[in-house]
């Protein structure tokens, strides 16, 4: 059942990070094109936060 719920949480992120790379090639304003880029950090950091959590449960 965890593993079930980590995998979809990593594929929502990584499905998150390709909106942000999609909406980041139409977007010329500056300060969208940082905001675009905080959220793709955050989007990374919960990528690896949630595989070292699953590592540290013996999560496939």
């Amino acid at each position: 059942m965890l593993s079930f719920y980590f995998n979809r949480s990593l594929g929502l992120e990584e499905v998150l990070m390709k909106k942000y790379d999609f909406f980041k090639k139409m977007i010329k304003d500056p300060i969208l094109e940082d905001m675009i880029n905080d959220f793709k950090k955050n989007s990374k950091e919960h990528i690896k936060e949630l595989n070292d959590k699953m590592k540290r449960l013996g999560i496939q």
